[in-house]
C-alpha cells in the first residue's frame, strides 16, 4: 500500500508537458497500460540477476469495496498489492477524484504524477514478491518481538517499494517526461506523504528513499533493510 497524499501545491505556472495534456479525461480506467508495459521491460533482467523469476503482475481497478484473497478493501483507502495473486489493485475512485477535484492544469499534473507514483510503488511490491523480499519481510515481522519492531519492518518494506518505483520514474524522466511541472509536482508529493499508522515511513524519509531511486536508477541504493532505524522512521 501507499501513504496518504495532501492536495497539490500552487506550483510554478508553466504548462504541463504535452503527454499530460493529451491524456484521457478520466471517463474510463486510469492509464496503467503504458507504464505497465514499460515496467515489464525494465525489470526482468534485474529480477533474474537477483535470483527471481520474472512475471508480469495483473492489474485491477476498483471502486467501492473489493474482496480479494488478501482481504476486503474500500476505495476510501489507498491502492494495494496482493502477493498471493500477484495483482496490483488501483483505486479508481481516488484517481478520478484527484483528477476532477482541481480545475487548474498544474493540479491535474499533480493528480497524474500521484497516480504514476502509486502505480510504480505497487509494482515495487511486485518486484519484492518476485525476489523473495516480501516473504522474508513477512517472516521477519511475524517474529518481531514487539509491535514497534513489526512496524519498523513494515516501514522498511514500504520505503523500499517507493525506492524501486522511483527508479522507474527517474529512468524515464526524459521520455515520459518527468520535467517541468511534472517534476515539480513529483518532488512535492514524495515529501508530503502522511503516515497515519506509522507503518510506511514519514515524509522526510520517504523523500530520501524515493529520491535515491529517482537519482541513481539503481536498485542497489534501495536496501532499506541495511539502513539505520533513523532512516526508516
Amino acid at each position: 500500500m501507499s501513504g496518504n497524499q495532501w492536495g497539490p501545491p500552487p506550483g510554478q505556472q508553466y504548462p504541463p508537458p504535452p503527454h499530460w495534456q493529451q491524456g484521457p479525461a478520466y471517463g474510463g480506467p486510469p492509464p496503467t497500460a503504458p507504464p505497465l508495459r514499460c515496467l515489464n521491460k525494465a525489470w526482468p533482467a534485474l529480477v533474474t540477476k537477483a535470483g527471481g523469476r520474472f512475471r508480469s503482475p495483473k492489474v485491477q481497478v476498483f471502486s467501492g469495496t473489493i474482496s480479494t484473497p488478501c482481504g476486503i478493501y474500500s476505495d476510501t483507502g489507498p491502492p494495494f498489492y496482493c502477493g498471493s495473486t500477484e495483482t496490483i489493485y488501483m483505486n479508481l475512485s481516488e484517481d478520478i477524484g484527484n483528477y476532477n477535484r482541481y480545475p487548474e492544469a498544474y493540479q491535474k499534473v499533480w493528480a497524474r504524477m500521484w497516480m504514476l507514483h502509486q502505480f510504480a510503488h505497487e509494482y515495487g511490491h511486485h518486484v519484492q514478491n518476485m525476489t523473495g523480499i516480501l516473504a522474508a519481510n513477512a517472516r521477519m515481522r511475524y517474529d518481531a518481538p514487539t509491535q514497534a519492531a513489526e512496524l519498523e519492518g513494515s516501514r522498511r518494506l514500504e520505503l523500499q517499494a517507493s525506492c524501486f518505483g522511483d527508479i522507474f520514474i527517474g529512468s524515464n524522466k526524459r521520455t515520459y517526461p518527468v520535467t517541468g511541472q511534472a517534476l515539480f509536482q513529483w518532488k512535492w508529493l514524495i515529501l508530503h506523504w502522511t503516515d497515519y499508522n506509522n507503518d510506511h515511513g514519514d515524509g522526510v524519509n520517504h523523500q530520501y528513499w524515493a529520491g535515491r531511486g529517482f537519482t541513481s536508477r539503481n536498485p542497489n541504493v534501495c536496501n532499506t533493510f541495511a539502513a539505520s532505524a533513523a532512516k526508516v522512521q
